[in-house]
């Protein structure tokens, strides 16, 4: 195994310091299984004990940030803190944003904020059949009797474009399905 120093030094070894306050300041410990190095690259110094979802690196600017590289695609994300890396790794199940992207359900009045916040789901599909729902309800508690028929009917039809998203004007509100930014 190369000495410590063999493998950083000068201002390498500074940025790896500045990576070891922010692993102490995030209350997380290494261990003999953490590894760390440089990245030839970007000449960043990063350390990563392997229960980790992803490093804490320090740049050639001394500027310290929590990195996830997605094992499914390859994106990077960087983040502020180890808690918003580690949330953002649960969400995506070992993937990203890139590579599985979630999806947003809800309804507002045109014009206005909508009354509840979207609804989150792992699928375009989910998203959908969860709108179709509320629509059904709308139509149910809201439209003329002599309506509902053919306004559950319409809403059958409703799907979502190529990329998985929905837009439509039914009764009062507005109702939609979109990709999350």
């Amino acid at each position: 195994m190369d000495s410590l120093f063999e493998q950083f030094e000068g201002d390498d070894l500074c940025r790896l310091a500045e990576c070891l306050k922010a692993i102490e300041a995030a209350g997380k410990r290494v261990d003999k299984y953490t590894h760390a190095g440089v990245n030839q690259s970007s000449g960043n110094v990063w350390v990563m004990p392997e229960d980790w979802p992803g490093c804490v690196y320090c740049s050639i600017g001394f500027d310290v940030a929590w990195g996830y590289s997605c094992p499914e695609c390859g994106n990077e994300h960087d983040f502020e803190t180890f808690e918003e890396m580690s949330e953002y790794a649960d969400r995506y199940a070992s993937s990203c944003k890139a590579c599985k992207p979630k999806f947003v359900a809800g309804w507002n009045m045109p014009g206005y904020l909508p009354d509840a916040d979207p609804v989150e789901f792992d699928t375009s599909d989910d998203a959908m059949d969860f709108i179709r729902d509320e629509m059904r309800k709308d139509a149910e508690e809201n439209a003329p009797e002599f309506e509902v028929g053919a306004l559950l009917a319409r809403i059958d039809t409703f799907a979502a474009d190529a990329k998985g998203e929905f837009g439509v004007g039914f009764l009062a509100y507005h109702y939609f399905v979109m990709m999350e930014a």
